[in-house]
């Protein structure tokens, strides 16, 4: 009951309002109709803008995280029983090198006789996959028995890599491979080139809670790798920041990217001619900056397009206000008391 005494007494409220506002505007002039009402709501185009010549030098900046590279493992694929060490651990070695030999059962001799068993044993080596430092051997003893898949030892390279996360959206920024790569890490030396290595899915660790959130943002994407200077001093795990160059174009023919509905393939702009008139046209589009877009068809350096396009009519739906918004706005205490108080009197 309350509630609908204070609806009752809003709504004869505001078009007590509505009537004073009509009755003044006509005796100002004619009163507004609904096409006014809904023309000066929906005038919000922009102003015309010439296109122009320009550049366009698309870069981001991304926050990376240095990791060292994994070392390669020495395995012994078929097992075996260790019978030499060539290395002690932390020792340095070189690609190719032997690292520990194993002894195997002799192969079948294809031609013994059916039935008769070879006997006997052969000698395998491990050697290192690549150059570098060698760690695990400590755990390896002569006459240790390996089974198949065994890793033995590990190499690492000392190599480190930048890693990145880039959000899904912006993939659209990647024309080609990226360019020129720089690497800044937080409170560390100078910027330094970081030599690209690869653009992949972005690797999704379980964390064993459902909707938690990971270092890299989540939500899909992929992850940057760049090599890290073998000068340039970092720490596994620093952090900092990677400014990547995702393509470049001079001399074409560009506007503002508010001005085009759309950024990637192709959009839509609103021309508009010497005499005022408005034509929306479809464009090919090429390269952007987040400020600047290349316009690859359907432009000519001379001509006016309206900036910010005006909205799409089929996405600018305003949203009506739900009755508890509306209750909420209006609603107020003191009013209710004294609408009690002369209901009981």
């Amino acid at each position: 009951m309350k509630k609908w005494i204070i609806v009752g007494a809003v709504a004869a409220l505001l078009l007590g309002l509505v009537g004073s506002g009509y009755l003044l505007l006509s005796r100002m002039g004619s009163a507004p109709t609904d096409e006014d009402v809904i023309g000066a709501a929906a005038d919000v185009s922009g102003e015309p803008v010439e296109v122009e010549l320009g550049t366009v030098s698309s870069q981001l900046v991304l926050d990376a995280t240095v990791q060292e590279k994994p070392g390669e493992p020495v395995e012994a694929r078929q097992g075996g029983t260790v019978t030499r060490l060539w290395l002690n651990d932390g020792a340095d070695v070189e690609e190719g090198a032997p690292v520990v030999s194993v002894s195997l059962p002799a192969e079948p001799d294809p031609e013994a006789e059916e039935g008769e068993s070879s006997s006997g044993t052969r000698e395998v080596t491990l050697y290192a996959p690549v150059g570098g430092t060698v760690s695990g051997l400590k755990d390896v003893r002569v006459d240790d028995v390996l089974e198949p898949g065994a890793k033995v030892a590990t190499v690492t390279t000392g190599e480190f890599h930048a890693i990145a996360q880039v959000p899904s959206n912006d993939l659209y920024r990647f024309y080609e491979d990226p360019g020129e790569i720089m690497l800044q890490v937080d409170k560390g030396p100078p910027a330094a080139e970081c030599e690209f290595i690869g653009l992949g899915a972005a690797e999704q660790e379980d964390s064993g809670e459902e909707g938690s959130e990971g270092g890299g943002g989540g939500g899909g994407g992929s992850q940057l790798t760049c090599r890290v200077p073998s000068d340039l001093t970092v720490f596994d795990g620093v952090q900092g920041k990677l400014s990547v160059s995702t393509g470049e174009a001079e001399n074409v023919v560009v506007v503002p990217v508010t001005a085009v509905r759309g950024n990637v393939d192709s959009g839509e702009v609103v021309v508009v001619d010497d005499g005022g008139s408005e034509e929306v046209r479809e464009v090919s589009l090429g390269m952007s900056d987040g400020r600047l877009i290349e316009v690859t068809e359907g432009l000519s350096v001379g001509e006016q397009v309206l900036d910010p396009v005006p909205l799409d009519s089929r996405f600018d739906v305003p949203e009506a206000p739900a009755d508890e918004e509306f209750d909420d706005e209006f609603y107020d205490e003191d009013f209710e008391d004294e609408m009690l108080i002369e209901e009981e009197g």
